[in-house]
C-alpha cells in the first residue's frame, strides 16, 4: 500500500512539474514585441526602349501608350535622293531606358529590309540596303563601315541599362536602273527587335 501511495504521489509531482513547464513555455509570448509597419508600394519595371533618328535627334519610345508598335521615319542624306550608282544614308539610335533595377542589358537586332513598291513604281530589283551595327550616329554616312556588310542582312547590337547602340543603313540604286524609273519612289522598312537578355 505505501508503495501505492509513493506512486500516486510521483504521479502528481510530475504532472505539477509538466503543468509548470507548460505554464513558462506559454508565457514565452509575453517576450514576442510587436512593430507596426506602414504598407508599401510595388511597382513594375518598364521595359522602355527609345529610338532616335539621324538627322532631327527626335526620341521616340518603341512601344506607343497603347502598346502598339512605333514607326519611325527617318530621313536621308543627302536630301533623301539616290541617284542610280551611288548610295545615300541614314540611322537610328536605339536607347535601354528601362527603370528597372539591377542589370538589365538588352540585344536589339534588325530584320531582313523589307521594299515596297509605290503605286507604279518598280525600284525594288535596282535598290539594295546595307544595315551594320555602330557606335554614334555620325559613322552612318562614312561609307567605309558597310564595307563588309551583305546586302538586305541584318544587325545586332546588345545595349546595357541606360546605354545606346547604333544601327546604320546605306541605301544604293543599281546604275543599271532604267531611265524610266527615274522620279519614282519606294517604302522601305526595317524592323528593330528587341530582347531582354
Amino acid at each position: 500500500m505505501k508503495s501505492m501511495h509513493a506512486l500516486k504521489a510521483a504521479g502528481l509531482v510530475l504532472v505539477a512539474i509538466l503543468l509548470a513547464m507548460l505554464t513558462v513555455q506559454g508565457s514565452y509570448a509575453l517576450w514576442n514585441k510587436a512593430v507596426s509597419s506602414n504598407a508599401g508600394t510595388v511597382k513594375a519595371a518598364d521595359f522602355r526602349i527609345s529610338l532616335t533618328d539621324t538627322d532631327t535627334n527626335r526620341v521616340t519610345d518603341m512601344t506607343l501608350a497603347n502598346g502598339t508598335a512605333a514607326t519611325l521615319s527617318l530621313s536621308t542624306a543627302p536630301a533623301g535622293l539616290i541617284i542610280p550608282g551611288q548610295s545615300t544614308y541614314s540611322g537610328v539610335r536605339v536607347g535601354n531606358v528601362t527603370d528597372a533595377g539591377g542589370v538589365f542589358t538588352v540585344r536589339a537586332s534588325t530584320g531582313v529590309p523589307i521594299v515596297e513598291n509605290n503605286t507604279g513604281a518598280s525600284l525594288a530589283p535596282y535598290l539594295f540596303i546595307k544595315t551594320v551595327a555602330a557606335t554614334s550616329l555620325s559613322q552612318c554616312s562614312q561609307s567605309a563601315i558597310y564595307a563588309g556588310a551583305p546586302t538586305s542582312g541584318t544587325a545586332t547590337s546588345d545595349i546595357a541599362k541606360n546605354g545606346t547602340g547604333v544601327f546604320c543603313f546605306q541605301f544604293t540604286l543599281a546604275a543599271t536602273m532604267p531611265a524610266s524609273l527615274s522620279g519614282q519612289s519606294a517604302k522601305i522598312a526595317v524592323p528593330i527587335l528587341v530582347n531582354q537578355l
